[in-house]
């Protein structure tokens, strides 16, 4: 009897520096990392929800931006760092899911090396073609290519992210097949694909419908289950016939493995308030989003559901990076 009383005094001891930890976190300002260049979709989103949550935690959520190699540069810069709540990484498809199965000696594992913390939102991929290619749907540019064998390319902003993913997909779908054009950044690509240098691509809506608008490039459809609320008069791929083409863009917060339990739940709630405001929500609608609030075992199940979708899709189409 005294042996159990005074092993729960003994536990009790133990738990109360990381409870204290935690209760006093943050101290300081805390950094999430974005791959990506500024101006992107990751770190439009990710900036918005740094502004919330500088507000709900009391301390500043700096945006930084660690561009390189399909996200890998930022997503090594996070593992590396100590487990404190103060260094995170908002990723997507190729760190997160695919990208060890594509670069060799990646210093780090899209699962193991990282604590799933929340879900910040989601877009649909959006298809957009060069606007002298002479379709207004998908049923009529799957027809040009097939007319012009060798001839229509597709651009992404790098191998493997999830907008080459997706591209590879449909090509298989379609019985089409063009060269891949991987650029350095979403920007590059868009410009590029307005240049004529690729014919087709996807992208997100954000930066799709402004140069839609504009006449620039022509939207032919959103990979979603259903039309998307910013965006109602482009159809989806499953209306012409690719049921089995919902891809979404995603982008999750992480942090280094092992993280406290207490500051991870914390970081959860924080997020999902910051994009649950009502200037938010607004902010996000405007730019093709939705927030998609989920708790952190919710967010770990859904990245490996979408690890073994796209590792399928890189064996079967053999993408690897050289």
């Amino acid at each position: 009897m005294r042996k159990a009383a005074w092993f729960g005094v003994l536990t009790i001891v133990m738990a109360v520096p990381g409870l204290a930890f935690a209760q006093a976190w943050p101290s300081k300002p805390v950094h999430i990392v974005v791959g990506f260049a500024p101006g992107g979709p990751t770190d439009t989103v990710t900036r918005l929800a740094a502004a919330g949550m500088t507000t709900t935690l009391g301390q500043p959520v700096i945006v930084e931006n660690r561009p390189g190699a399909g996200g890998n540069v930022a997503a090594e810069y996070v593992a590396k760092a100590p487990p404190d709540g103060y260094t995170l990484l908002v990723g997507g498809t190729g760190p997160l899911t695919v990208n060890d199965a594509l670069y060799s000696n990646l210093p780090f594992h899209p699962e193991k090396s990282f604590s799933f913390v929340a879900m910040t939102a989601v877009t649909p991929l959006t298809f957009a073609i060069n606007p002298d290619v002479p379709a207004q749907s998908l049923k009529e540019f799957v027809a040009y290519a097939k007319a012009n064998p060798g001839k229509i390319n597709f651009g992404s902003p790098g191998v493997g992210v999830s907008t080459h993913f997706a591209a590879e997909m449909f090509q298989a779908r379609a019985g089409i097949q063009g060269q891949h054009v991987p650029y350095r950044a979403g920007s590059l690509l868009i410009d590029g694909l307005m240049k004529g240098e690729v014919h087709w691509c996807f992208d997100a809506i954000l930066t799709i419908q402004p140069q839609h608008k504009a006449g620039k490039l022509r939207a032919l459809a959103v990979a979603s289950d259903k039309r998307w609320p910013s965006w109602p008069e482009i159809p989806t791929m499953a209306e012409q016939g690719y049921k089995d083409m919902t891809v979404m863009a995603w982008f999750a917060l992480v942090g280094p493995a092992g993280m406290p339990e207490p500051i991870v739940k914390r970081l959860n709630e924080e997020t999902n308030k910051a994009l649950a405001a009502s200037d938010a929500k607004e902010r996000l609608t405007n730019i093709g989003f939705a927030a998609a609030p989920m708790t952190p075992g919710e967010v770990a199940k859904f990245v490996a559901a979408e690890r073994t979708r796209w590792l399928k899709v890189a064996k079967e189409h053999n993408i690897k990076v050289e």
